[in-house]
């Protein structure tokens, strides 16, 4: 019964065919490619009270980082918001959300962004998403610095590789001076943009 059981199957190219086919498409669904499965969606608007941290992890401070005090920022380094953002209407936890993608860009809603409209003394919330696959950072500072890549103590978001990172930062009419950007190298000339602050 064997041979019988071999020869059945050699005499049937089209089963062979098919049996192939369908365990090429249950490895395929299991995930048996080797970049994996990512899953990109909206992140959930937080509820938590400005400052406090978010659920994607701990918002840096506005010194740029977690443990860095808002005392030990330069001046005019207070939030800001965008103004191609429909949530950026001034109102005490705003949320900015801004995507930094792999041509390079900074974007809002599909569109490059290249100014943002802020309301002195109020306080944003930037939610910087990276969807490059290499790494972004995200700071505010005077043009000069953010140029030269130098951004210690500047507020903002240290180079991260993918996923979404927030910080709060509080608009001062200084802030009028002072622009955004990712300052990696080669990445400052398409991915800068300026504020205009409101009264």
């Amino acid at each position: 019964m064997g041979q019988n059981a071999a020869m059945n199957i050699t005499n049937h190219p089209v089963r062979i065919a098919l049996a192939v086919g369908a365990i090429g498409l249950l490895v395929a669904a299991c995930g048996g490619g080797s970049g994996g499965t990512q899953w990109t969606f909206a992140p959930v608007p937080s509820t938590a009270p400005a400052g406090s941290p978010s659920s994607s992890g701990p918002a840096p401070s506005a010194g740029g980082s977690p443990q860095a005090s808002p005392a030990s920022s330069p001046a005019g380094s207070a939030p800001a918001s965008a103004e191609a953002s429909p949530q950026a209407s001034g109102a005490a936890g705003e949320v900015i959300e801004l995507v930094e993608t792999a041509s390079v860009q900074i974007v809002q809603e599909g569109q490059p962004v290249t100014a943002l409209t802020v309301k002195s003394g109020e306080t944003y919330t930037f939610r910087v998403t990276n969807e490059a696959g290499f790494p972004h950072n995200f700071y505010i500072g005077p043009q000069a610095d953010l140029a030269a890549n130098n951004v210690t103590g500047l507020p903002g978001i240290p180079d991260f590789n993918e996923g979404t990172q927030e910080f709060q930062y509080t608009v001062t009419d200084e802030t009028a001076s002072l622009e955004f950007a990712c300052t990696l190298p080669g990445h400052y000339p398409s991915m800068n943009g300026t504020f205009t602050v409101e009264p």
